[in-house]
């Protein structure tokens, strides 16, 4: 593995605020086309606001996911059948934020973006936090 536990989580952690800034830009511009008094370049904004946030969506996935089995494997190496559960059934979350996210529809859009960021909040919670993954783990910290 390349990265240790502590360093990983920092590297999430900076990309889960990212997302989240991008998420709630993406909200702002869908609020402002709600209105109904928006730009006409606002449509389109918010399109690019959105290809953008799946772009860095589909970064952070492939990172995640290139990290999350080395580092439960590390802190539970005899969990593998359950690990492996566990890491398909993230991945399939994932696939289903990213097709979602296709959407240019604001209602649809808000939605996916509640969808992520419960995600996101339940990764921290249970999958990355300091508790779960530490640097010259063993087992799981008690």
């Amino acid at each position: 593995m390349t990265h240790p536990p502590t360093s990983a989580l920092a590297e999430l952690a900076t990309q889960h605020n990212q997302l989240r800034d991008m998420m709630s830009r993406c909200e702002q511009l869908a609020d402002q086309l709600d209105t109904g008094h928006a730009p006409p370049d606002l449509a389109p904004a918010l399109a690019q606001a959105v290809a953008s946030l799946r772009v860095a969506f589909e970064t952070h996935n492939r990172f995640e996911e290139e990290l999350l089995r080395p580092l439960l494997r590390e802190i539970d190496p005899f969990a593998a059948a359950r690990i492996e559960r566990m890491v398909a059934d993230h991945i399939e979350e994932h696939r289903e934020v990213r097709l979602r996210l296709g959407t240019a529809e604001t209602a649809t859009l808000r939605d996916v973006i509640e969808t992520l960021r419960a995600h996101l909040d339940a990764e921290e919670r249970y999958l990355l936090s300091d508790r779960v993954l530490r640097d010259g783990a063993t087992g799981p910290r008690s």
